[in-house]
C-alpha cells in the first residue's frame, strides 16, 4: 500500500465503504492540485449522511516562510544591476509588483518573457515576492469548499496558526451539530 503524504488522514462516513474510499481519492486529488499536501498534517473528515452533514479537522505542519526573490529565479550581477531568470513564472507578477514598489518602474525591464533586470547596485535577493501564509490559508478554504459535497451551502469554518476546522451542512447549522463534529473529530490531535 502507497503511503500519504499526511501523518494521519482518516475518512469515516458509516454505512458506505465505497463512499469513503471515493471521498479519500478525491480529496487527495484536490490537496495535490492545490499543493497543499505537504502543509498539512492531520487530517480527518466525517461525513455524517443521515443528518447530513460534511466536517473536516485537520493539523498545519508550521508556518509558511515568505517567498523571497532569491527563491523565486536566479540573480546574475551585471554591470549596473541583477539579472533575474524566473524558471517556475507563476510567481512572476508578485515578483514584478515587488521590484516596482522597492526600484520604481523606470528600474526594472523585461527584455524576455523569464528575464527581469534591476538597474541597481543593491541586490534584490531578500526582497519579499509573496505572503505564502496568506496563499497557504486562501487555498485551504478554497480546498475545502471544493472537498464539501455539493449542496452543502451552510459552512462554518475556524482556522488557527495550528489547526483548522470546517463543517458543510444542507439545513442550518446549529451549536449542537458543531458540537457532535467536534466530538467526532476530537480523537485527531492523539492519533
Amino acid at each position: 500500500m502507497e503511503m500519504d503524504p499526511l501523518e494521519v488522514f482518516e475518512v469515516e462516513m458509516p454505512g458506505e465503504d465505497y463512499g469513503t474510499e471515493k471521498y479519500r481519492e478525491i480529496i487527495m486529488d484536490i490537496l495535490q492540485d492545490l499543493g497543499l499536501i505537504r502543509s498539512i498534517g492531520r487530517l480527518r473528515v466525517y461525513v455524517d449522511i443521515k443528518i447530513p452533514y460534511f466536517a473536516v479537522q485537520g493539523m498545519i505542519r508550521g508556518k509558511q516562510p515568505p517567498l523571497r526573490v532569491g527563491d523565486v529565479g536566479d540573480l546574475l550581477y551585471a554591470e549596473g544591476g541583477y539579472q533575474i531568470t524566473v524558471d517556475d513564472e507563476e510567481h512572476m507578477a508578485g515578483l514584478i509588483r515587488a521590484l516596482w514598489e522597492k526600484y520604481g518602474r523606470e528600474k526594472v525591464e523585461q527584455p524576455e518573457r523569464n528575464v527581469l533586470v534591476v538597474l541597481s547596485e543593491e541586490s534584490p535577493q531578500d526582497l519579499v515576492v509573496a505572503d505564502t501564509e496568506t496563499e497557504f490559508r486562501r487555498d485551504l478554504m478554497d480546498a475545502l469548499v471544493r472537498i464539501a459535497p455539493e449542496g452543502f451551502r451552510n459552512r462554518r469554518n475556524e482556522m488557527s496558526k495550528e489547526s483548522f476546522f470546517f463543517l458543510a451542512a444542507e439545513e442550518t447549522i446549529t451549536p449542537e451539530m458543531i458540537a457532535e463534529a467536534k466530538e467526532r473529530l476530537g480523537g485527531m490531535r492523539d492519533a
